[in-house]
């Protein structure tokens, strides 16, 4: 049985998973839950408009339409998948993994999986979001352009097995379970996995919000304040809406 209540569409070689579930979205055909997964994409996107190189038969690329009853806390869908994500790959035991704000997985600096939430036409009265996710998983020889950006890591060069679609089930549970977190009692789980996951404890980090930057350790995060840091000024709070960076100075 499926993780997800929704419906598999397997599109082989696609545009984008998340250009597909976005269509259906638009069309009114979308439900809860539905995934959307191909085997190679030709025009795979990332945030800013990046491209997301997604070469045939060598990743999991995967989107899932989250319609929640009311709009989420600003950026708690992507720290959801990227938890989602590192749950999943500590089950693998890829433990040195760890997340980079605000949509990559990284192992030992390069870089093993990428985050996409994209909504349309946003209507706050019925919420519905794209979650798109890719990972490197089975390619030994990656190609050049994914290393154009930085350096990549895959599955299969850090020694496991697991095939693209053996990780759908377990990855759609947990990405579930960590999206209903983030709309649960108990957000602020979300805030505190996502802020230890980081691997920025003690370290002084440069953030910045729209044209704001604040230096310093970070002191909290949290959905209403944002992230915090402790500058010589005192506590700076940076609302997660804004941020566009996250990184370790010192």
């Amino acid at each position: 049985m499926s993780a997800s209540p929704g419906r598999r569409y397997a599109h082989g070689v696609t545009d984008s998973t998340n250009e597909r579930a976005l269509a259906e979205m638009a069309e009114g055909t979308a439900r809860d839950g539905d995934w959307h997964v191909a085997d190679e994409q030709t025009a795979g996107r990332g945030r800013l408009g990046r491209k997301w190189h997604s070469p045939a038969g060598q990743g999991l690329y995967l989107s899932l339409v989250h319609c929640p009853s009311e709009p989420l806390p600003a950026a708690a869908a992507s720290m959801a998948a990227g938890l989602a994500l590192l749950d999943t790959l500590n089950t693998l035991g890829v433990i040195e993994a760890k997340l980079r704000w605000p949509n990559d997985v990284m192992v030992q600096g390069a870089k093993l999986a990428g985050i996409l939430v994209e909504t349309r036409g946003w209507n706050p009265n019925a919420p519905a979001y794209v979650v798109g996710m890719g990972v490197n998983v089975t390619g030994y020889e990656l190609p050049q352009a994914l290393h154009d950006e930085r350096e990549v890591v895959s599955l299969a060069q850090l020694g496991l097995g697991a095939t693209a679609e053996e990780l759908e089930d377990p990855l759609l549970g947990r990405l579930h379970h960590r999206l209903a977190q983030a709309a649960g009692p108990n957000r602020g789980d979300i805030c505190e996995d996502y802020l230890a996951s980081l691997d920025l404890s003690g370290a002084h980090v440069l953030a910045q919000a729209g044209s704001t930057q604040a230096q310093g350790p970070i002191g909290g995060l949290d959905f209403d304040r944002g992230i915090g840091i402790q500058t010589d000024q005192g506590m700076t709070w940076l609302p997660l809406e804004f941020l566009v960076r996250l990184d370790r100075v010192q």
